[in-house]
């Protein structure tokens, strides 16, 4: 009876050890043939840092874009706006009537003088026939010379008060000219500030208008980077993403008090497609005389008190390297390029990719190049 209940615990043994060997067997079957401790450490790619004396520096510096030729057009007489010729929008020819004013008064006015100065030239005549008179009566001794000087103030008087008048005239001609508001130039009405019927005071504001077809950018900069250029140099810009060419045409001489910049006047070629007060960008390329490292900016990490770190590669074992941290001062970039400064030598691994896969302590290995990298 014994016997008999201890042989089914037995095979149920043996059923269970061949499950298990069957088991390990495939699972090892899907190992890598290799088990070298090198196969499983991580491979990183890495680089080796670039001691310089200077660095590459570029800095960009913004502007608005504006119209070389602009003018605010105002009356200069008072009056009432009687005709509107143009709209915003409309492109004008120079000379072109932009606005009238009312100009009945003025027309009136002009009348009144001319006919005051018609009677002055008339009284004036009078005035010299009467003093030649008095002269040669005096020469005759049938005159006196107070006779001769009263005449001579006479004909003195009305010759200033003819001048006064025909200022006058003047005065009102030059309103009634005025009073026609015309396109200093060629170009756009960019803005209009009056309508029919408006009452305008001497030099209210009525039109803006402004040359699309010149522009130019007023980029600010330092003063020592601006006493870079001088008038005439070629320069490239962008300005609404589009990549553009100018010609420097001035440094303003004086700093600009807000920003304490010095501004650069760049004349934009014609066929730049910018519009007036756009956003103007200069790359302004110079070199900085600074000693220190050069790395990939990959292989930067942020580490604390606002520095940086770099992962350098030790060795530990025949192919076996780990990874330990190296704090640095970021001092300048350029295109994927980082100039720090800290304990490095020439001849370190630096890991310049990846950085976020291992952790300092690890043991990893270098890739091999085009290999199995990160």
């Amino acid at each position: 009876m014994t016997d008999q209940w201890k042989r089914p615990r037995v095979l149920v043994a043996l059923a269970v050890l061949a499950v298990a060997l069957i088991i390990m067997r495939a699972w090892a079957s899907t190992q890598p043939a290799s088990d070298s401790g090198s196969d499983r450490l991580l491979p990183v790619s890495v680089s080796t840092p670039d001691a310089v004396d200077a660095f590459p520096q570029v800095t960009r510096h913004t502007g608005l874009v504006e119209p070389r030729r602009v003018s605010t057009l105002a009356f200069q007489p008072e009056g009432r706006v009687d005709r509107i010729e143009v709209r915003e929008g409309d492109a004008v020819d120079e000379g072109q009537v932009l606005a009238v004013l009312d100009d009945r008064r003025l027309r009136a006015s002009l009348k009144e003088v001319e006919g005051e100065i018609a009677a002055t030239r008339a009284s004036l005549d009078l005035a010299r026939q009467e003093e030649e008179r008095q002269r040669n009566l005096r020469r005759d001794g049938a005159s006196t010379q107070r006779d001769v000087d009263r005449a001579e103030a006479e004909r003195r008087r009305l010759e200033g008060q003819l001048q006064g008048l025909q200022g006058r005239r003047d005065r009102v001609q030059a309103n009634l000219d005025d009073a026609r508001l015309e396109a200093p130039f060629d170009g756009i009405v960019a803005r209009r500030m009056v309508d029919r019927g408006d009452l305008v005071s001497t030099g209210t504001a009525a039109f803006r208008v402004l040359d699309p077809e010149s522009l130019e950018a007023r980029i600010g900069m330092p003063a020592g980077a601006a006493a870079d250029y001088a008038p005439g140099d070629r320069v490239a810009l962008t300005a609404g993403g589009h990549a553009l060419e100018g010609t420097v045409l001035e440094r303003l001489p004086e700093l600009d008090p807000g920003r304490r910049t010095r501004t650069l006047r760049v004349e934009l070629d014609t066929s730049a497609p910018v519009m007036p007060g756009q956003i103007a960008h200069l790359r302004h390329a110079t070199e900085v005389s600074q000693s220190g490292h050069v790395l990939p900016e990959s292989a930067l990490t942020r580490a604390r008190s606002g520095l940086w770190a770099v992962l350098v590669l030790e060795p530990d074992g025949e192919e076996a390297h780990r990874i330990r941290r190296v704090n640095v001062e970021w001092l300048y970039s350029h295109d994927g390029r980082v100039l720090v400064r800290g304990p490095l030598e020439a001849d370190m691994d630096v890991v310049d990719g990846g950085t976020h896969r291992v952790v300092p302590g690890q043991r990893v290995r270098i890739a091999e190049e085009g290999g199995d990298g990160d």
